[in-house]
């Protein structure tokens, strides 16, 4: 491999190595936008909510767990 082969490879794979950051970037921007701009007709994002149901979802499961048994003999 000459010089001038081995220069153009590095180069090509610096250049790949950068788009892939950059692709990485503007994904996680987009979908940080898309997850806290509030949704059409509502003043409510994604991330709010995905926040609510989280907690609906633990808050009935603390629920659950502080039932006694069904049939048990406690």
């Amino acid at each position: 491999m000459t010089r001038k082969e081995f220069m153009r490879n590095t180069r090509n794979t610096k250049q790949k190595g950068q788009a892939i950051v950059e692709y990485t970037v503007i994904c996680a921007l987009v979908l940080v936008f898309a997850l806290l701009t509030p949704l059409p007709g509502g003043s409510e994002s994604v991330a709010d909510m995905l926040i609510r149901a989280v907690k609906t979802n633990h808050e009935a499961k603390v629920k659950a767990i502080g039932q006694p048994r069904v049939g048990s003999d406690f």
